[in-house]
């Protein structure tokens, strides 16, 4: 085997081992995203199943809610016609009591649903750092 044999038969092995390198970092590349792929379903359903939660309770309080409201409103007037004050300063202080409840209970209700709706920060770095990973070999 002569010299130029010899240097055709390397550069045939180095261009065999990049291409299969190549191949590799293809392979490597759908097996990242099909990983990828399975962790976004998995935030979905997390994330609906928060929703989900979120509506089942905002249902049963309001159910419980509606229920309570006319007996509860009715049983604090009395203590407040009770303690001395007029039917109508203590209609206002029972209304206004209730609707600083409704207030809070609102609020948790849109924080919980914010909280469902926020893209999850994780895949974004889950990202960087399979693109990172990615390009390690190939410097």
């Amino acid at each position: 085997m002569n010299h130029d044999d010899a240097a055709n038969q390397n550069t045939g092995r180095s261009n065999r081992t990049i291409t299969e390198l190549f191949a590799r970092v293809i392979e490597q590349t759908r097996e990242i995203a099909r990983a990828e792929a399975d962790l976004v379903r998995a935030e979905a359903v997390h994330r609906a199943s928060l929703v989900k939660n979120a509506a089942l309770f905002g249902a049963v309080a309001l159910i419980f809610g509606i229920g309570a409201v006319g007996p509860l409103v009715q049983s604090a007037i009395y203590a407040l016609e009770w303690l001395g004050l007029d039917r109508a300063p203590a209609t206002l202080i029972a209304g206004a009591t209730l609707a600083i409840l409704a207030i809070i209970l609102a609020l948790v209700a849109v924080a919980q649903l914010k909280r469902a709706g926020r893209a999850p920060k994780r895949i974004k770095d889950n990202l960087s750092a399979d693109m990172q990973t990615l390009k390690e070999p190939l410097k």
